[in-house]
């Protein structure tokens, strides 16, 4: 962050900037310019004797760029304004946000370039899911090479370093492998390995060197802090003492691509930690500077770990709890497997002479009991939550959560609290499920001297004669009496990848491919293109809609249709769909949104935001705002057709749902009123979720740009899910506001504070894409206005044989359906002209129509009708509401289709040509399921993820009159 000050800033002292000082030192050298990187010469000064320690604490004043006019400065400081741009900002060592102030005074911007200071030792940190790759040093000498950096990780198993030639004859890679430092090197005639014999994964800086001459090398990993030094030598086998590694050739840190051939020695994990002062043979490296590089960071943070995985046996030990009578344990889960140890708490160790004697498993058993070593077991069985719990005597108390409850292995998030109640007792809840008690033989505190998350050390599983039984997932937010227990300072651990968490959870199912079709008349097989499941770039005037209007359409455009001056082809039923004023259909498209622009620093301690949503749909994103770098962000969307809010004020996020489904089609008001760390979502003004966000952050620190009904194409977070793709529902009433601001109260006469409103209009956004209008009523389907059409399917060979059904109601006696076409004679067209279906199919030597007439009313009867048209070879059937028809070609070998074009629903663009067609006039109305089958496999065409739309409304359809 920089800031451009004319005036002053007030930060906030947090609890990891306090302290004492005894000494500072002050240097001032240029960033930029000839004399950048010179370092001066300092310049100190010493206060009198008697007075070391400047004492700063939360209720210190840090002024940044200026002095506020109230505030009285010492006398020796002669200025209280500064006039420029301020860049990165630390306070001992701990940067500070510039615009996470308290308060702003004057005229304080952001700056369009804002100083950096040339970061000498380059320290990044890597979030696990990315890697960088630098070019090689241009002195590079096969024979002797070094490579060395620092890195500070807890992970278990990681890709720190890869190189190699295009062949991959030649490569050295560096690894953690359980920890512990692993070497590899090829120079061509066969391979050397080493492991270190220490794990050094244990969360403190470790300088790693490997110095190479010809076949062997010799390994260095020294403790930073301590100074610990360990030594491994390697040599490679065979011959060869080159490593021949070209000068276009990359080197990789902290994983790899994944499309590229490997090593099989090499692990392709990627590394989750902090890196700095990386060298290869000498040549400095800053990874940030590359041209090549995702999920890295400028930094350096592995403190105020919540979150743990396990993805072989392992365990995390903590430091112990007194669990008495008002104890409360809370922690999250998601996993795959069915049974796994989640948590053991036990007592302290057990006498010598008991560990050192042999005897039966019974007898241990009761031994142990009669010991009175208490404990506290939290584990999966498969698929039951079991809470026991041991106070010294008596037996286990039991509390059994069954499957048939609900699953909990499903990868979800799921949480757990325990509470220890007055009456001998204790309370087991999981997730938001009412709450399950057994009773207790005492209300004696119980000292629980070690805690285990995951599984048990072998020590603990012979002295206690348990098994283990390891856990597979994550654990997070493990909260004893509200304190969060920060993994980052274990007791100890193995196996266990502290800081990370893998989305367990199921993807969203991806829609079918068309298959490939084997061409029976000896053409070959042809490329059949699927419908591409994300949104498809298309020009600006298709894919940007224009500003609302009156139509319910997302969008509309000038097709090749012949347009009458009266819409004389028009059922005489038929009227406009009613739709609903200052309400808005969302979910037309993947990324369908609108932004709003706002004033962040309003939102910094008070956000409430409310609208009123219709939906049918389980999931789909409501409402987004976060940070550049997503470390703030508040989020609102539908999980399991249920309102979930999540927010993080930069020390960690918070997430929860209100466990009352709103899918059904209704309206609901959503409400979200956040004051500091606390928030609360409501629903309807009855059903609420309460949370906190951890630590002591309390300011929301955004930029002001707010995304209502989903995201944009090209803006993407990491921080909220699966869940990005826009809701499929209607929204109206949207009130944001923050503050407060301070007024006068009409009654009492009084200043009292209140919250502002931004008065957003969401018929003024900042920008929209793919909205359109609510209709009062509304049925499954997707809604032609009859002005445009839908590009389904990019390239399309209809070839030998093809079925396509589909079902419609229209309000015109004219309009295209369904059609594709080569440029000259050969293509395939479904239409309604003069009120009859028709179906054609050219070969190339003829049109052939099977129609059908419908009867009574015909298609303006307002009603759903169903439609199956078949092409098979040189015939065609077209079946209407069970009534058949067909017709055949007189020319038998004329059987092939040879098309390879887009397919058009409900019409098609000004100068495209259509060879099985006879009008050209667009589709009024509604289509649902359409599926194009071919080869026994068959597509469904989402018309959300169509190509191209214009004068269509996916996935919203007005229900017809009654």
């Amino acid at each position: 962050m920089s800031a451009q000050a004319l005036g002053g800033l007030n930060i906030p002292i947090t609890p990891s900037m306090m302290g004492t000082g005894t000494g500072s030192r002050r240097l001032v050298y240029p960033l930029e310019g000839s004399m950048a990187g010179m370092m001066p010469t300092p310049a100190s000064a010493n206060s009198p004797s008697a007075y070391t320690i400047l004492d700063v604490d939360q209720n210190a004043y840090l002024f940044v760029g200026g002095i506020f006019g109230k505030v009285k400065k010492a006398e020796v400081v002669r200025t209280s304004t500064f006039t420029g741009c301020m860049g990165e900002t630390f306070l001992d060592g701990k940067p500070i946000g510039l615009w996470n102030y308290r308060q702003r005074q004057g005229d304080c911007k952001g700056c369009v370039v804002s100083p950096q200071r040339s970061d000498g030792e380059g320290t990044v940190q890597l979030d696990g899911e990315g890697y960088a790759a630098v070019g090689r040093p241009t002195r590079w000498n096969p024979n002797i090479s070094t490579v060395a950096f620092k890195f500070r990780t807890f992970s278990s198993d990681s890709l720190l370093m890869y190189l190699a030639t295009e062949d991959m004859k030649d490569f050295m890679s560096l690894e953690l492998s359980e920890g512990a430092v692993k070497v590899n090197f090829d120079l061509g005639s066969g391979v050397g390995s080493a492991k270190s014999a220490k794990r050094h994964n244990d969360g403190r800086w470790k300088s790693l060197t490997v110095s190479r001459n010809k076949k062997q090398a010799t390994v260095t990993v020294v403790d930073v802090d301590s100074g610990a030094e360990e030594k491994m030598t390697v040599i490679s086998q065979g011959s060869a003492t080159g490593l021949n590694l070209k000068e276009s050739q990359r080197i990789y840190f902290g994983g790899l691509p994944t499309i590229a051939n490997y090593r099989p020695e090499v692990t392709l994990k990627r590394y989750a930690g902090c890196l700095r002062e990386i060298e290869v043979s000498r040549t400095p490296y800053n990874l940030l500077s590359s041209s090549d590089y995702t999920g890295v960071t400028k930094g350096c943070n592995v403190e105020n770990l919540y979150t743990v995985s396990f993805s072989k046996p392992g365990y995390v030990e903590l430091s112990g709890l007194l669990l008495s009578v008002g104890t409360e344990i809370s922690l999250s889960f998601s996993t795959l497997e069915d049974t796994g140890t989640i948590l053991l708490a036990v007592g302290g160790a057990p006498p010598v002479e008991q560990q050192t004697r042999s005897s039966s498993i019974l007898s241990n058993k009761r031994r142990r009991r009669q010991s009175g070593e208490p404990f506290l077991s939290v584990m999966l069985n498969k698929g039951s939550l079991e809470v026991l719990m041991f106070t010294g005597s008596h037996s286990p108390r039991r509390v059994v959560r069954r499957p048939d409850q609900g699953v909990l292995n499903d990868g979800r998030e799921h949480s757990l609290r325990i509470e220890r109640l007055p009456g001998r007792s204790f309370a087991v809840q999981v997730d938001e499920e009412a709450k399950r008690e057994t009773a207790l033989p005492n209300d004696q505190p119980v000292n629980l001297h070690r805690i285990f998350l995951g599984g048990i050390p072998a020590e603990v599983e012979q002295t206690s004669n348990r098994v283990n039984v390891p856990f597979q997932g994550c654990i997070w937010n493990l909260m004893i009496n509200t304190i969060l227990s920060d993994f980052s300072q274990p007791v100890s651990f193995e196996n266990a990848e502290i800081g990370q968490c893998p989305n367990l959870a199921p993807p969203p199912p991806l829609p079918p491919l068309l298959p490939d079709e084997e061409d029976e008349s000896g053409k070959g097989k042809e490329e059949v293109k699927p419908l591409d499941p994300s949104p498809v770039p298309v020009p600006p005037a298709v894919a940007t809609p224009p500003a609302p209007a009156a139509t319910p359409t997302a969008a509309a455009a000038t097709t090749s249709e012949q347009k009458p001056t009266a819409d004389t082809d028009a059922c005489a039923s038929a009227v406009a769909p009613p739709v609903l004023q200052n309400a808005y259909q969302f979910g037309l498209t993947r990324n369908s949104h609108m932004s709003f622009a706002f004033d962040d620093a309003k939102v910094r301690e008070k956000l409430i935001l409310e609208f009123e949503l219709r939906t049918k749909e389980d999931s789909g994103l409501l409402l987004y705002m976060a940070r550049i770098n997503h470390a703030d962000f508040v989020s609102l969307q539908i999980k399991d057709g249920q309102a979930c809010l999540g927010y993080d004020l930069g020390h960690g996020n918070i997430s929860g749902c209100v466990p009352y489904s709103i899918n059904d089609g209704n309206w609901h008001k959503i409400r979200v009123n956040r004051n500091k760390q606390r928030a609360v979502l409501q629903v309807d003004g009855r059903y609420a979720k309460q949370m906190m966000s951890p630590k002591k952050a309390d300011l929301l620190d955004v930029v002001g740009m707010l995304y209502i009904g989903g995201l944009p194409q090209n803006y993407t977070t990491k921080r909220i899910g699966p869940i990005l793709y826009s809701i499929n529902g209607c929204v109206r009433n949207v009130r944001v506001m923050g503050g407060p601001v301070s007024t006068r109260s009409p009654t009492t006469g009084r200043s009292e504070s209140v919250p502002e409103d931004f008065n957003l209009n969401m018929a003024t956004p900042t920008s929209r894409h793919m909205v359109g209008s609510c209709f009062e009523a509304m049925e499954a389907g997707t809604y032609f206005d009859g002005t445009g059409f839908l590009k389904a399917v990019s390239s399309y060979r209809v070839g030998l044989d093809v079925s396509i059904a589909f079902e419609f109601r229209t309000s015109r006696t004219n309009g295209v359906i369904v059609a594709v076409s080569n440029q000259a004679r050969d293509g395939l067209g479904i239409e309604i002209a003069g009120g009859k279906l028709l179906f054609h199919v050219d070969n190339g030597a003829g049109r052939i129509t099977a129609a059908h007439a419908p009867v009574g009313g015909g298609f303006c009867d307002g009603g759903w009708h169903t439609v199956v048209a078949k092409k098979l070879r040189h015939k065609v059937e077209l079946v209407v509401d069970g009534q058949q028809s067909q017709a055949e070609s007189p020319n038998a070998r004329s059987n092939t289709c040879d098309t390879n074009d887009p397919i058009y629903v409900g019409g098609y663009p000004a100068g495209v040509h259509q060879a099985a067609l006879t009008t050209s006039r667009s589709f009024r109305g509604c289509l649902k399921n359409l599926k194009i089958t071919k080869a026994s496999k068959t597509m469904d065409v989402h018309f959300n993820k169509a190509l191209e739309i214009r004068g269509v409304q996916p996935l919203s359809c007005p229900a017809a009159a009654a």
